[in-house]
């Protein structure tokens, strides 16, 4: 069973600091998916909030410039930690780093695909992350992978994964932003996501994550319209406890022929 997981910037990151401690406890819970016959893929943010670790900085800079040599310089720390702690539970890991004009068609998603499935069948786990250093465009104003949850869309459809968490640091979908309004409704199963759905989505961002819960509902709908279930998850729990739903998160399900028709 293909699972992405995907891990963005809110959660990676504490104070504008990588949580090493926090991603140490995921590697261990992916490695747990994997013994139980799971195939794991990660799509990650992090380098730019690596880079400025790295560097001594604390608010994200707006310069094209220095956001791409930030994330070149924290891109080789974040793979570097993502192999130490994959390592202590003998597993292997690739590093991919892909962008937009990566799945611009249908020859180029399937070589991407092909990699990607080639890793899992040999037991590594891919690491894949937008290739901020080339791709300028993306860094400038609005980002096109959105702290990648798009990314994250992208390779899933790819991929035909039979499951995608994004993971974000609320338990799920609420029909308010639960961080600034205490009465709100939390949605734990969505069949269909209408205007109404897409209006719920939070559009609020911390000053490292470029995404919010706007784009994870959008990636969401993407996923799902090509018939593959997704869900928002907290990373903050086990991830073996969503997976197997023993913890409070939003299911999107997949559109059916009659929903399309």
């Amino acid at each position: 069973m293909k699972v992405l997981i995907k891990i963005g910037s809110a959660l990676i990151s504490r104070e504008n600091k990588i949580d090493y401690d926090w991603l140490e406890q995921k590697v261990f819970e992916i490695s747990r998916l994997a013994d139980k016959g799971y195939q794991p893929i990660i799509v990650t943010s992090g380098a730019v909030a690596a880079g400025m670790q790295i560097q001594g900085i604390a608010k994200r800079p707006k310069d094209t410039l220095e956001l791409q040599m930030l994330s070149g310089i924290g891109q080789a720390k974040l793979i570097h930690s993502y192999r130490n702690f994959f390592r202590a539970y003998d597993r292997f890991i690739a590093q991919v780093l892909v962008t937009h004009h990566n799945f611009s068609n249908e020859t180029e998603v399937e070589i991407v695909s092909g990699v990607l499935n080639g890793y899992l069948e040999r037991g590594i786990v891919p690491i894949i992350n937008e290739n901020d250093l080339v791709n300028k465009e993306e860094l400038e104003y609005k980002k096109y992978f959105t702290d990648n949850d798009i990314l994250a869309a992208l390779v899933s459809v790819g991929m035909r994964v039979d499951l995608a968490i994004i993971l974000t640091d609320v338990d799920g979908l609420y029909n308010g932003n639960p961080k600034t309004c205490e009465d709100v409704e939390f949605l734990d199963k969505v069949y269909s996501i209408d205007e109404k759905i897409k209006k719920m989505a939070a559009d609020g961002k911390s000053d490292l994550g470029l995404g919010g819960m706007k784009s994870k509902v959008q990636a969401a709908q993407m996923i799902t319209s090509k018939g593959i279930k997704a869900v928002i998850a907290n990373g903050n729990y086990s991830l073996l406890d969503i997976v197997e739903g023993r913890k409070r998160s939003t299911t999107f399900f997949p559109i059916t022929i009659d929903q399309k028709a």
